[in-house]
């Protein structure tokens, strides 16, 4: 992505990127050469960036701090985040609910980045002791899917402006999907939508909800379906 940027640049404004940058011996390099060394010197600094973030999330004393790479057992550990009301969480990995294979968060971590239950977390744990119930997670690698500084940076989800959806999810899949068809033209939803069934017992309300998820899983393959089913 970042050469097809560079390759879009005149070579004039690429020196002038590069100077910024501290590069030497520009002057003479023909423009293939000057993105060459600009592409390299993006990886340096994203390397130099997960060492930062790597010490950064480190769940280990000062003194263990460069050593991070002897205590990594090399297990990447990803799953949903469950802050306890005693400053510390758990990576849950059996169904979202406690189990012998979740992952200790310690507190340091999750003040350091902010971090919230139900945030989708990833990274490598450290070597388990004897004495230790649980797999302790060593650094982060992911937040929700972003890297750990960009999502430090991120807004509170309570202080954010809710919008109304711009995104339609369409659920009619074929003929035979006529319940479908009717939710479409009587009660069209969308991305971030929310939405209510009222109906006596028994009459179906079960049914359309599986037809509701079927369709947005066979329409929108991208999307994460979770079904929580409460007092059932």
């Amino acid at each position: 992505m970042m050469k097809a940027k560079y390759e879009s640049l005149p070579l004039a404004t690429l020196k002038d990127l590069a100077k910024a940058r501290g590069l030497k011996g520009i002057s003479t390099m023909k423009k293939a050469e000057l993105i060459e060394l600009m592409l390299e010197e993006d990886e340096k600094e994203k390397k130099a960036e997960r060492e930062n973030v790597k010490e950064m999330s480190a769940n280990t004393g000062d003194k263990e701090v460069h050593d991070i790479d002897k205590l990594d057992s090399g297990v990447t550990a990803r799953g949903i985040l469950e802050v306890l009301p005693d400053g510390y969480g758990f990576i849950r990995s059996d169904n979202y609910l406690p189990g012998d294979n979740d992952v200790y968060v310690s507190p340091s971590q999750i003040r350091k980045f902010n971090l919230k239950t139900g945030d989708i977390l990833e990274g490598n744990t450290r070597i388990k002791t004897q004495q230790e119930k649980f797999s302790a997670l060593l650094y982060l690698s992911r937040i929700n899917g972003m890297e750990p500084m960009r999502a430090l940076r991120r807004s509170n989800f309570e202080d954010m402006t809710p919008i109304f959806p711009d995104e339609r999810l369409r659920l009619e899949c074929g003929k035979t999907s006529t319940a479908m068809r009717i939710v479409d033209l009587l009660s069209p939803i969308g991305k971030g939508q929310r939405g209510m069934i009222v109906s006596p017992p028994k009459a179906g309300k079960t049914t359309l909800l599986k037809q509701v998820a079927l369709s947005v899983r066979q329409n929108n393959p991208e999307i994460h379906l979770l079904i929580l089913l409460i007092d059932e």
